[in-house]
Order: C-alpha cells, then sequence, then structure tokens
C-alpha cells in the first residue's frame, strides 16, 4: 500500500521535533548565504527579472526584506522579488540526484524567510522549516521522475517540486497542525504556476527573463499557500499521489510512488551542491576543466577543443547564438571558450559586452561538443555532470581533463575557501563575512536577525 499523502506530511512534521543533525545545519546555512547574495548582486546590477521590479510590485518603507535592495516590500512580494532575483544568473544551488535534478533553495529560501520576517520565527524554526521544505523537494523529486521534460514536453523541476515543498516547509512556521501542513500542500501542488522550459531552448534561442519571473512566482505561491491554510482553507486529501493529482498529471509515464516512502529525516541534504561558476550547471565540470587547459595553452596552439558530456546536456546546451548573458550561462561552447580564453569563470564574463567578445567568439569555432551515453547514465545513475574536454593540435592529442563536477576532488577546507571567495564576489567583503557568519551559525536567532 502506497503511502498517504496526510502520512507524508506526517512524517516531514515529525522533523520539528527531532535532534538537528550537524550536515542539515551546515547545508542550510550555506544554501540560505548562497542564495542571499546570489540575488543581491543581481538586483544591485538590474540583471534578468529584476529589471522589472517596478512593474512588479509596489516597494514599501516596510515589510520584509528586499535582497539586494534598500526597499522592503509585503512578505507575498519580497517573495517574488529574492526569488526571482536569485535565479536571474544561474549561479545558484543544484540537487544532485539520480531520479532528479533542478533547483530549490531559489524557491524554499524567498519563501521562507519572507515568512519568518513577518512572523518574527526563531533561527531554529527557520532551520526545522527549511529541513522539512528541502527533505520534501528530494521526496518529491525522485517520486516525479524526469519525463516532465523529456519528449517535448517542457515543465521545470524547480516550479514542480520547490513550491510545493516550500509550501510545507512555511507551514511549519504558522503552526503544528498536521491539516494546516497539509491543505498548504494541497493548495500549491493543486494550483501551481507550472513553469516551462520553452526560455531556454536552443531551438527557439529566446532565452528570456521569465525564467527568473518563474521562480518569483514559485515562491509567492508557495508562501501564498501557506498563508491561506493558515487562514482555514483547504485542498485535497491526496494532492500528490491521487487521481488527476500531481503525479498523475506531472509524472508523464516516470512517476513512482515508492520513493515517497523514504523517511524525511533519511534524506541527505549534502546532495545539494552550490555552483563553482556563474553558468548553467551542465557547463560547471566542463568550465573548470577548460580554465585548467587554457592555462596550459595558448589559444593559437589548439586547433580544436572537444567537450564530451552526458548526452542530455549536449542537446540543451548547445547554442551557440549568444545574443545576451542568459544563453551564455546556457551555452557550453561559450562557457568552455570563454573559460579557456580567459583562463577564469567569473561574473563579469558573462556580462555586457564581455559576452560578445571577439577573442571568445572566435575560439566557440574551436569548440567540438559531443553527448555521452556513458556518462549520460552516469547522470542518471548518481545524478553528477560529468565532463571530458581534450585539448587538440591537429590531430595531436595535447591534453585531457575529466571531472565529475565543480567541486571534484576538493577538500573541506578547499570548498569552504572557495564558498567564501563566491560570496565575496558576489556582495563585497563586509556583507560576505556577515552571511559567512550566519552560514556557519543558522541556529543563532541574533544571525538571523542580520538577514531577516
Amino acid at each position: 500500500m502506497t503511502i498517504s499523502d496526510r502520512e507524508w506530511v506526517a512524517r516531514h512534521l515529525e522533523l520539528l521535533t527531532a535532534e538537528i543533525p550537524s550536515d542539515v545545519v551546515a547545508v542550510t546555512g550555506r544554501l540560505v548565504a548562497d542564495t542571499i547574495a546570489i540575488a543581491g548582486y543581481a538586483r544591485a546590477h538590474g540583471i534578468g527579472g529584476t529589471a522589472f521590479d517596478a512593474a512588479s510590485v509596489q516597494l514599501l518603507g516596510q515589510g520584509s526584506s528586499v535582497w539586494g535592495g534598500e526597499a522592503k516590500a509585503a512578505p507575498l512580494d519580497a517573495a517574488f522579488l529574492n526569488g526571482t532575483a536569485a535565479e536571474a544568473l544561474d549561479f545558484q544551488e543544484v540537487l544532485i540526484n539520480g531520479r532528479n535534478n533542478g533547483h530549490a533553495a531559489v524557491v524554499i529560501v524567498p519563501a521562507v524567510l519572507a515568512l519568518a520576517g513577518q512572523l518574527n520565527s526563531s533561527a531554529e524554526a527557520v532551520t526545522r522549516a527549511l529541513w522539512v521544505a528541502l527533505a520534501a523537494n528530494i521526496g518529491l523529486g525522485e517520486a516525479l521522475g524526469r519525463a516532465h521534460r523529456a519528449n517535448g514536453l517542457g515543465f521545470r523541476t524547480t516550479s514542480l517540486t520547490a513550491a510545493p515543498a516550500a509550501a510545507l516547509g512555511c507551514a511549519t512556521l504558522i503552526n503544528n497542525s498536521l491539516d494546516t501542513a497539509l491543505a498548504a500542500l494541497g493548495i500549491c501542488a493543486s494550483t501551481l504556476p507550472a513553469g516551462l522550459l520553452s526560455a531556454m531552448s536552443p531551438k527557439m534561442g529566446s532565452y528570456s527573463p521569465d525564467k527568473d519571473l518563474s521562480v518569483g512566482f514559485s515562491a509567492r505561491h508557495a508562501l501564498h499557500s501557506a498563508l491561506l491554510a493558515g487562514a482555514g482553507a483547504t485542498g485535497p486529501e491526496a494532492p500528490i499521489t491521487g487521481d488527476k493529482g500531481w503525479l498523475a498529471s506531472y509524472g508523464a509515464g516516470s512517476a513512482d510512488t515508492s520513493y515517497l516512502e523514504t523517511p524525511p529525516s533519511e534524506r541527505d541534504l549534502t546532495a545539494y551542491s552550490i555552483k563553482l561558476y556563474p553558468a548553467n550547471f551542465g557547463c560547471q565540470a566542463a568550465i573548470r576543466a577548460s580554465i585548467e587547459l587554457g592555462r596550459q595553452f595558448a589559444p593559437d596552439q589548439v586547433t580544436r577543443l572537444h567537450l564530451e558530456v552526458k548526452s542530455s546536456s549536449a542537446a540543451s546546451l548547445s547554442t551557440r547564438s549568444i545574443e545576451n548573458h542568459l544563453a551564455a550561462r546556457f551555452s557550453l561552447p561559450f562557457a568552455a571558450a570563454s573559460a579557456f580564453v580567459r583562463q577564469r569563470s567569473v561574473l563579469a564574463d558573462f556580462e555586457g559586452k564581455a559576452v560578445a567578445d571577439p577573442a571568445v567568439h572566435a575560439f566557440i569555432d574551436k569548440i567540438e561538443l559531443t553527448g555521452s551515453d556513458e556518462l549520460e547514465a552516469a547522470h542518471l545513475s548518481r545524478g553528477i555532470f560529468p565532463a571530458r574536454v581534450t585539448a587538440y593540435s591537429g590531430e595531436n592529442v595535447l591534453a585531457r581533463v575529466s571531472y565529475d563536477g565543480p567541486f571534484d576532488g576538493y577538500s573541506a577546507a578547499q570548498d569552504e575557501a572557495v564558498f567564501a571567495e563566491k560570496l565575496a564576489s558576489l556582495c563585497g567583503t563586509e556583507r560576505a563575512e556577515v552571511l559567512l557568519a550566519y552560514s556557519r551559525e543558522p541556529l543563532s536567532d541574533a544571525r538571523l536577525r542580520t538577514l531577516v
């Protein structure tokens, strides 16, 4: 007998009284700091969907924080604005999971913190709400599978899984009621603003800011659903597994309810990985390898740079028509060429005139991109995004570098150091220190108050 939706929600509410593991504390702290820093940079520079703040909401002198600006907004509006900004750079975390990938913190963190600021929630309550939401997102992603974005379909995983998970997490800040939590989940899942992938299709080449706005809508929707549930609104008894429910509507043949049976306490939150470079996660390993090769060889020494990645990334990240920053972030040819030529991959490389740099575009012509079924199988098995990059001079191999991901082989100290560098690059040393302090002590009420 498949676990019922009510029982599934009840298991997540058990996290509200369980001992909080050290890895949960570390992951939630880091994801909050990372999300705020990314959103702040995007808004301060007017990137992507943040350029339309004035058309979206009325900014106020009081309310919840709008990251990257001095104004505040009503909680629902703040969730929208901060979700939009957190998505704009495509610099956010990714879930490394063999059944499903996608972003979660860009929806969950804006929704939870907007509500926490309104309710003056404790740091512990916020950490537990994030734990509930991040664990639920993994369960929903595994149960859903990948078919919602295959065979011509284009539903965004972030829209489908992170919003209901965030609604569940937000509900725990309102009260500890199982009925409220189930209603929040049900209202959210049954009324989703289900984002589409059309803005990131190489065939269409649109690369438009609806990608960012979609996440903003999801964050707002999640919070709104929880608030409605807290006010007494109800949803279906089985919104996830029931007839004509969430899985039946979006599963597209890959849904498997057995994945909902894993206890939330056993969900490994370290599967959420931040990004090292400001581009799509499918580009990360190739970027790191290209930087290393670029430090060994001059561009004129290389006649061909061969990128071998998983088959799905070779198709979805294949664009060579780089008309704006978003197209650049979703292009393996551009990301690798930029990394090789510039021997780095930083924010400035995907902005303004840098996107049209003649030296980078000349090297794009030397990029050969192929998809590997072997690497695709590794991705489906372990959730990783591997890449093999080979530099050629004629038919002679100059060097080959392979990575499973951007942090492959890094020690804990190296990982912490590059995270600190990332925060500093996004918001400056002083603000980065504030965010780092929170990431190390997310259970501190004082640290939380500096954020909300």
